[in-house]
């Protein structure tokens, strides 16, 4: 397999490492005489606009290496430096005005595999993580340094990238095994230009497979193999007089202390280990009100889980359109906030963390010279308690959070010249739950076994790949009906031929399979079509992410594109989507069309459009546990305009309408204001106003013998007119590549006004009588609604408590950073 690769490597673009005893001072001049020793690397070649033609600027790159560290030094001449963009931001910023040049490693030599590492003419660094030959993790950071100069020719940049920070393996003392992979890019931002010394065309497939050879590396030793990063922080949390009591207090203080640490490994393995993580500059999650039974995703901030993700990923197959898959490992399980909270009549005051603390994790992740990728976690939280007051001046500890081990593995192997893989994943949470009030919260045991695997061919244009998982939960019969009676569930509908609940099941068992056929390349057509299939049993919320069960699905689409230049457009592409499921009992609940459309135009103004058309089908999730009911036909349009990104004021509209034939609609407009008055200074605002009518929002549902249609239960419904509106609000202030200020702001204020209480009619349909008009009475009383279903008080009466909201939130963080050594 090395050998295969190596021949591979070497048939693409090729250039020399010069080793030298000292590397150069790190000051972007490019002055020392060792720089005129070095072999160049020049003849960029455009990806966009103009794929395939000479770049419209000459860049020159050079590679010296010492014992500790390489040296990447780059002119990249300018017929019009003063023209070059050259806006200041934090590091990794991404969406700043700016020219680039980068530099990719494959030191791994798997051409699957890359670092990357950018710099802009102001010194801004940016740098990524590359797997599976196309995928980019921005998160990853490498402790490197560069530097960099405007002068009257264009801009110079020297870059110092420590050996500790890549990943390779040396046989013996001195010699590296094979040829790392290695390509250069330069942005001109002014153009929209985007080229490459080893030629990367935008239709074509593939990315770090593309990568030129880079030779003279026989003086490489190992690199160092610890990294060490204590951290100390103090804290100090004040609450407003509404949310204190007895356990809160208007002001405390706390400290902490912590190390994270780095550990390599023969093989290009590599330990990274956390005591007590800090994750005190994590940006708070967005305001949301949730009027689903579903739970609300949010993306993981924390640098530990994010470093290497790629590592442990698993659940997904190459395709374009899918039917929103689990997710296998979700990090965010790790160190959530406890899962029980005490309640009850006589409960007066509490006190309770708003997450858990991780005491340690451990990290181990890397791709072996024989093409192994190999991804393990775990990751201990101890028992949580929380502080109880109850009446009567009673004062507690209860549990709220068991002592838990969470751990994943993930372990790949490539062959064919990396064009077929085979994998396998195992995920296990083991909780110590000696409390009987958490024996009847939370499961025991949980975990999934799983295997995928990939083959491409045709230059990797056609690829075909699969997903096999199974799931096994373990607990208490309390806590296995609850997952049974869980929404995305529901074993306990009365008319589902195929699901059964029982009350005393330990255990709940289930599995997924996804198989995907892709053309992943080509000039100008891209397609997929996937079958996916989630049987009712699956449970994966322990340590990954699920929102349904109980289907098989069908999902295609087919794109044309144009990505390089035309008379009319920098670049373009349309596509169609299809998604089609049925349930385990056959019946027909998901049918989806969709088309979009994107054009980045000459003049560098940006248009987007979706539009997708939901015909008519049944939903076996509307009455959270009863039977059948019909999902209306309804129809969604979104609409985006962008300006010139180059100018100093970008201003972006989107607007978003929908639209059912039961009467339901909502509407939505955001509008982003981006200003950059100066290259230190950016202000980005964005206002969004929407509203929204539902005709079927669920209230409750309440036993009633009389309602025979609806299986002995009566389920209570509403109409709801909400109303959102937010303004995100940023600052970013860069004094240097090192020193910078950001302050996120998100005022938000969130309305519902419920109306037409209504019961249910009959299953397979999508028809309601309001209470007081079509039947029964309304009556308002003190705690809020009295119903009497048939008004003659035959059927149990029962109350509804107000369901009316108004929330207001603000939201924000402000972050002063100086890195003042690398």
């Amino acid at each position: 397999a090395a050998a295969t690769v190596s021949d591979s490597l070497s048939s693409a673009r090729t250039l020399r490492a010069h080793f030298v005893p000292t590397g150069p001072t790190i000051d972007g001049r490019l002055n020392e005489a060792l720089w005129s020793q070095a072999t160049e690397a020049n003849g960029f070649t455009q990806r966009v606009p103009v794929g395939g033609a000479p770049a419209s600027q000459r860049t020159v790159v050079k590679i010296l290496y010492d014992r500790d560290a390489l040296y990447v030094g780059v002119r990249n001449a300018d017929s019009a430096p003063d023209s070059i963009a050259q806006q200041l931001g934090r590091r990794d910023a991404d969406d700043i005005y700016s020219d680039w040049f980068f530099v990719g490693f494959d030191s791994y030599g798997d051409r699957r595999t890359g670092f990357v590492f950018g710099v802009s003419p102001r010194g801004v660094l940016r740098d990524a993580y590359l797997s599976n030959d196309n995928d980019d993790d921005d998160s990853w950071d490498a402790v490197w340094n560069v530097a960099s100069h405007i002068d009257s020719l264009g801009w110079t940049a020297e870059f110092r990238i420590p050996l500790s920070q890549l990943r390779y393996d040396v046989r013996g003392e001195v010699g590296a095994v094979r040829p790392w992979g290695i390509n250069f890019s330069r942005v001109i931002a002014r153009s929209g230009e985007d080229s490459f010394w080893a030629p990367t065309p935008a239709n074509a497939p593939g990315f770090v497979s593309r990568f030129g050879t880079l030779t003279g590396l026989d003086s490489l030793r190992p690199p160092s193999r610890t990294e060490f990063t204590p951290y100390v922080r103090t804290q100090m949390e004040s609450q407003p007089l509404a949310s204190r009591n007895r356990f809160t207090h208007s002001r405390q203080g706390s400290a902490a202390v912590g190390l994270d640490m780095r550990i390599k490994l023969p093989q290009s393995l590599t330990v990274s280990a956390t005591v007590n993580p800090d994750f005190g500059q994590v940006e708070a999650d967005p305001a949301v009100v949730n009027l689903s039974a579903f739970e609300i995703f949010f993306p993981e901030r924390r640098a530990f889980f994010l470093e290497n993700a790629d590592a442990l990923a698993y659940g997904s197959t190459r395709t374009d359109n899918d039917n929103d898959p689990p997710r296998f490992f979700y990090t965010r399980r790790i160190g959530r906030a406890p899962q029980r909270r005490p309640t009850g009549s006589d409960l007066e005051a509490l006190g309770v963390a708003s997450r858990t603390p991780i005491l340690g994790a451990l990290k181990l992740s890397g791709t072996t010279p024989s093409g192994w990728q190999i991804g393990m976690t775990n990751a201990v939280t101890p028992q949580e308690r929380a502080d109880v007051l109850r009446t009567g001046d009673r004062v507690g500890k209860e549990a709220v959070e068991p002592l838990t081990n969470y751990h994943v593995s993930r372990v790949r192997r490539l062959f064919n010249s990396g064009n077929s893989g085979l994998g396998t994943f195992v995920s296990h949470t083991a909780r110590h739950l000696d409390d009987s009030l958490l024996t009847r919260t939370l499961p025991s045991r949980a975990q999934i076994l799983g295997v995928d695997w990939e083959h491409a061919w045709h230059d990797r244009t056609w690829t075909v790949s699969g997903v096999q998982a199974f799931s096994d939960v373990r607990g208490a019969a309390e806590v296995i009906a609850r997952l049974q009676r869980a929404n995305y569930r529901s074993f306990q509908r009365p008319d589902a031929d195929h699901l059964t609940f029982d009350s005393t099941r330990t255990r709940l068992r289930g599995a997924y399979s996804a198989l995907s056929v892709a053309k992943t390349a080509g000039r100008r057509v891209l397609a997929s079509a996937t079958v996916e299939q989630t049987t009712p049993g699956l449970e994966v919320n322990d340590l990954g992410f699920q929102t349904r069960s109980d289907f098989r699905s069908l999902s295609t689409s087919v794109s044309y594109r144009n990505p390089v230049q035309s008379r009319l457009a920098r670049e373009w592409f349309v596509s169609a989507v299809t998604t089609n499921s049925i349930n385990f009992d056959g019946d027909h609940i998901e049918e989806r069309y969709g088309l979009s459309g994107f054009a980045t135009l000459n003049n560098f103004w940006r248009l987007e459009y979706f539009a997708s058309v939901t015909p008519q089908t049944l939903n076996d999730r509307l009455l959270r546990g009863g039977p059948l009911a019909l999902r209306p036909a309804s129809q969604f349009h979104r609409i985006e305009v962008q300006s010139d990104d180059r100018q100093p004021l970008v201003t972006s509209v989107e607007l978003t309408s929908f639209a059912d034939r039961a009467g339901g609609w909502s509407r939505g407009v955001e509008l982003e204001l981006d200003w950059r008055p100066v290259p230190q200074a950016r202000l980005r605002l964005t206002p969004g106003y929407s509203q929204e009518l539902s005709k079927g929002q669920y209230i409750t549902s309440t036993p009633d013998a009389a309602a025979t249609q609806t299986f002995g239960r009566r389920y209570t419904f509403a109409d709801v007119r909400q109303r959102e509106l937010r303004v995100d609000t940023r600052v970013d202030w860069t004094f240097s590549p090192w020193l910078s200020f950001q302050l996120f702001l998100q005022p938000f204020v969130s309305s519902g006004a419920f109306a037409d209480y209504k019961a249910f009619v009959a299953p397979r349909r999508f028809d309601f009588a309001v209470y007081g008009r079509d039947a029964g009475t309304v009556t308002t009383t003190a705690s809020g609604l009295r119903v009497d279903p048939d008004g003659a008080g035959a059927a149990p009466a029962f109350t509804l408590a107000p369901q009316d909201f108004t929330v207001r939130a603000l939201r924000g963080n402000a972050v002063f950073r100086w890195e003042f050594r690398p």
